[in-house]
């Protein structure tokens, strides 16, 4: 797998696109991305745009489905290209629909939000959501990535701030990272390739998550549930923030780490850390996510900056933080 990160590195997709020969390719993306970047990957290459609505409720079997049914009438096969251009919602699908298409064709990603590009679009993962976040999915490395962070200049702050909640992750499991972060300026080529290299060698040693690939689930057992609940209206990066929070919180309980470096960071990118919903509905949520691998709670915890363990948490604990959380002043 390639992945190219480098300012206006999307001017190369068409060489990375000759260089595969692909019989034909699509684009698929969203209806944001098709007035933002799409002319531009087709002022490139030959390519054939697929375009879903926007939002997360479309990272769907049935959004999936649509799509096979299209390729299939446009004569597409093994040896063809799927790109997928956009967020985690349209990385998570595109590799989704390239790996399961006649049991996989090529795949190229072109992520444009920090999500993505830090997070979402590394590491060989794919799903839509099921009665739960990415309940359905499958282990497949795209041929390419292709993170131009020119893209960012065309996100809201919104969508920064929510690509944060990923990068703060990588401040905990990782300390070079969390002294990037501590004296942060801007987003920069440096700050998503350390992000990518953490984990780039995380994934490396352990590709389908059977063992320490896991740990990359800081802040998703209770971030997963507020998606859930909110029915996605909670954004992934603003729902994993909150979930930074309660396994920080869980770990100060249990193993003495201080919580307060972890609130620390969330407070410098105006991210959340309490929520409006009902702790056991989130709790009931939890037990069906893909992490609990027995029905029993499994969180990532913090030991220390750098260093964490994955442990099974008593369901008092976990809820006794998630009331002590719980912001009574919002509505739901």
């Amino acid at each position: 797998m390639g992945i190219i990160i480098e300012k206006g590195s999307i001017k190369k997709l068409k060489s990375i696109v000759d260089e595969l020969s692909p019989y034909k390719t699509v684009v698929i993306t969203n209806t944001t991305l098709e007035r933002l970047w799409l002319d531009k990957i087709l002022d490139q290459i030959s390519a054939i745009p697929i375009v879903i609505p926007d939002g997360e409720e479309f990272k769907s079997l049935e959004t999936a489905q649509q799509i096979w049914k299209e390729l299939i009438e446009i004569g597409f096969t093994r040896k063809s290209l799927i790109i997928g251009l956009g967020g985690g919602v349209i990385t998570d699908l595109a590799a989704f629909v390239a790996s399961a298409f006649m049991r996989g064709t090529y795949l190229g990603l072109i992520p444009t939000t920090l999500l993505a590009q830090v997070d979402a679009a590394i590491g060989g993962k794919t799903g839509i959501n099921f009665e739960g976040k990415n309940i359905i999915g499958t282990f497949y490395l795209p041929s390419f990535v292709l993170i131009d962070p020119e893209t960012l200049k065309t996100l809201p702050e919104v969508e920064i701030l929510n690509g944060f909640g990923e990068v703060v992750k990588y401040g905990i499991l990782d300390s070079r990272v969390y002294k990037k972060l501590k004296s942060f300026r801007e987003i920069n080529e440096g700050l998503i390739r350390e992000c990518v290299n953490v984990k780039l060698r995380i994934v490396g040693e352990d590709l389908r998550e059977s063992g320490k690939r896991r740990i990359l689930n800081l802040g998703h057992t209770v971030g997963h549930a507020i998606e859930k609940v909110s029915n996605y209206k909670v954004k992934h990066g603003f729902a994993v923030a909150i979930g930074l929070m309660a396994s920080a919180l869980i770990a100060e309980k249990i193993n003495g780490f201080d919580s307060g470096r972890v609130e620390e960071l969330l407070d410098k990118f105006s991210l959340p850390k309490r929520y409006s919903f009902e702790p056991k509905e989130l709790l009931k949520a939890m037990k069906i996510d893909k992490k609990a691998w027995y029905g029993r709670l499994v969180f990532i915890l913090p030991e220390e900056i750098g260093k964490v363990v994955i442990r099974e948490v008593d369901e008092k604990i976990v809820l006794a933080v998630l009331e002590a959380m719980r912001d009574d002043s919002r509505d739901n």
